[in-house]
């Protein structure tokens, strides 16, 4: 089922479905894919229906829960081939999307795309899942998809994540816009604005589903070098 203006669209974080992804091809997951698999991935109870949704319309998986061809073959591909594995599947699902926009524009313009798209108003998630599906895949770079923002950039360049943590748990800043510090990876900021505010309680198990979703967050977004790192210094 591909994503067309026919279905209703998938409009997941693209955090949750690529990690989805990162754990079954790394890891393995029980089958079929449902409510309890994904919860116990790391997948919060609010989000676990439009995951299952998002990753049916995106034919990761069937009807059924079982993964499909295309989720197998993601799994499969060697890491060299991985990206381009995943740009033909993005191609593929998106066809309709893509027959109209490509996926370097800018969000202005792929916000157009969906406006058919139901349910209309998950339309601004729509888009950031397909932006951020695609950037995975190396269909777009950070610097295209935040060419608009750059002069901003600049000026919250500066911005730490401990000053994000303590925006976060102001009180007055509750129900505005967080602005993440420039170069964090969009899954990684996105996870952040999951955190309690400053000073405040989370349960046991809530850590451990974070710090879990953490760690394979850096293994997605970062590779780790074996090689030693080359100082520069007077001979």
């Amino acid at each position: 089922m591909a994503v067309t203006t026919q279905n209703p669209a998938p409009y997941a974080p693209a955090s949750a479905i690529l990690d989805l992804i990162d754990r079954y091809r790394n890891r393995g997951l029980s089958r079929p894919f449902n409510a309890e698999v994904l919860g116990r991935a790391g997948v919060s109870d609010s989000l676990i229906p439009r995951t299952l949704q998002a990753l049916q319309a995106l034919e990761l998986i069937g009807e059924d829960g079982n993964p499909t061809d295309t989720m197998e073959a993601l799994q499969r591909a060697p890491e060299p081939e991985f990206k381009k594995q995943m740009a033909a599947w993005i191609s593929s699902v998106y066809a309709d999307v893509l027959s109209f926009v490509n996926a370097s524009d800018d969000e202005t313009a792929i916000r157009d795309a969906f406006r058919h798209y139901n349910p209309m108003g998950q339309q601004t998630r729509m888009v950031s899942l397909f932006m951020g599906l695609c950037r995975a895949a190396g269909m777009r770079t950070d610097d295209q998809s935040n060419a608009s923002a750059r002069p901003r950039a600049r000026k919250t360049a500066s911005l730490t994540a401990g000053s994000l943590m303590r925006r976060n748990s102001n009180p007055a800043a509750k129900g505005s816009r967080t602005i993440m510090p420039s170069g964090i990876p969009s899954p990684i900021a996105g996870l952040l604005t999951k955190l309690p505010p400053e000073h405040g309680e989370w349960t046991k198990a809530e850590r451990e589903k974070f710090e879990s979703a953490f760690k394979a967050l850096l293994d997605f977004c970062f590779t780790v070098s074996e090689k030693p790192k080359q100082e520069n210094g007077d001979d």
